[in-house]
């Protein structure tokens, strides 16, 4: 399998190293520029622009299956037409959502199927203590409305919505979901902390998982024999997450598998972080 990896050299060979490691990859090219190569099978697009999406989509045109690594795009249009192109054209894409490939977050799903509660508080530190940007403010609480939607599905029924705002300046929002099947998912988040907080639960009437993000450490809550509570503890090493998403994105090619955050995916968050952002609007 011949695949190119366009983007900066720096990041680029950071990531070679991760496809050396696959006896199922035969060649690796590094290029600045999306190539016209018929025999590429596979291409990881690290491309943080404003473009990253038309970029991904000449990549679709190309029958190329692809990894875009960026930060999570909005655009509502565009990633319409990239899930609809990359169903017609039968190539697999994989967006680089690094909530949904922590290896926390999957071991979690395996404990608690089908959770009915997901609440996320996280407060961020801006740089020098002063006010974040605002494309770092919107992609902090987006990573985490894009893990509900994934775990829960974009099917919302009731959207509660409060910003947190000094006059015109958003510096936080609380956010509440509630879905048909009364399960209910909601966001605490503050960009202007005085310290770095990352907490996600995840629940159903069997399971509780507590998550510490920061420290990467689960705490699974569950009822024994005897009805009792009973606690257990498990530690995580996030430096694994980029390598085991490069090998999750060959696997689906040659499992013809969705990805583990796929076009769908990342057009049902569109959707409601549109919606979320037009009700913000009207409470200015």
């Amino acid at each position: 399998m011949k695949i190119a990896i366009i983007g900066k050299k720096d990041r680029a060979e950071a990531w070679e190293k991760h496809l050396r490691k696959l006896t199922v990859v035969s060649e690796v090219v590094i290029t600045g520029t999306l190539p016209d190569d018929n025999d590429i099978a596979a291409v990881l697009l690290i491309d943080d622009s404003v473009d990253c999406l038309t970029h991904l989509l000449r990549s679709i045109k190309l029958g190329n299956h692809t990894y875009l690594i960026s930060k999570l795009p909005s655009d509502l249009e565009l990633l319409e037409t990239i899930y609809h192109s990359s169903e017609e054209a039968g190539v697999n894409v994989q967006f680089s959502h690094w909530p949904s490939m922590a290896e926390s977050m999957n071991w979690i799903r395996q404990q608690v199927s089908k959770p009915d509660l997901i609440q996320i508080k996280k407060e961020s530190v801006p740089p020098n203590f002063r006010a974040m940007e605002s494309e770092d403010f919107k992609s902090d609480w987006l990573d985490e409305l894009a893990l509900i939607i994934k775990w829960l599905g974009g099917n919302i029924h009731r959207f509660e919505v409060k910003p947190i705002q000094l006059r015109q300046h958003l510096i936080g929002i609380n956010l509440t979901l509630r879905y048909e099947n009364s399960a209910v998912a909601s966001i605490q988040y503050l960009g202007s902390a005085a310290k770095e907080t990352h907490q996600r639960i995840f629940s159903n009437r069997t399971t509780i998982a507590d998550c510490d993000i920061i420290n990467q450490k689960v705490r699974i809550h569950t009822l024994n024999e005897l009805n009792k509570v009973t606690v257990r503890e498990k530690k995580f090493d996030p430096s694994d997450t980029a390598e085991w998403s490069v090998i999750q994105f060959i696997k689906s090619i040659q499992m013809s598998q969705s990805t583990l955050f796929s076009p769908y995916d990342a057009y049902q968050t569109a959707k409601a972080y549109h919606r979320i952002v037009g009700l913000m609007d009207s409470e200015k």
